[in-house]
């Protein structure tokens, strides 16, 4: 879902026992103050940080204390891999529902009915389409599938 620049700021919140500020978390973390407070906010529309604001009498700026959300972890990874299971099968019906064609020049995938409009050719390059062997993709899908439904109903 994040960056690894997200991971070393979540992890860094996660093992303190009280709230830190993003100045300190930019400064022991090496990162940009701006960038550090942007995937902090994106953290916090997902759920995993919450933040304190306090406002200074003199200044009237506000200085912002970030904690992560240990007690919703748990279930905002559940909820995440649900969500991500859904697509999955999504992609994976697609994917054995379909012939699929694709330009061996860019890599562009169409489905036969797109390929057919186009009479075999990418319509970008006028490459002439070839079929694309799905089988490798259907593979993985399925495995990721059965791993977290096997993580969903608590079996290992």
């Amino acid at each position: 879902m994040f960056d690894e620049k997200a991971a070393r700021i979540f992890e860094y919140i996660y093992k303190r026992l009280d709230e830190v500020q993003d100045e300190e978390i930019a400064r022991e973390l090496g990162l940009k103050l701006n960038e550090v407070r942007r995937i902090l906010y994106a953290l916090s529309e997902q759920g995993f940080v919450s933040y304190r604001r306090v406002r200074d009498k003199n200044t009237g700026w506000y200085t912002y204390y970030w904690r992560v959300r240990k007690d919703e972890i748990l279930s905002l990874i559940q909820s995440r891999k649900k969500v991500v299971l859904s697509k999955l099968k999504l992609r994976l019906q697609a994917e054995e529902t379909n012939t699929f064609y694709e330009c061996p020049t860019d890599g562009t995938r169409y489905t036969f009915d797109e390929a057919l409009e186009n009479e075999f050719r990418c319509p970008r390059c006028g490459s002439q389409l070839v079929y694309a062997d799905n089988s490798n993709i259907i593979r993985v899908l399925k495995k990721y599938i059965n791993i977290l439904e096997r993580e969903l109903s608590g079996k290992k």
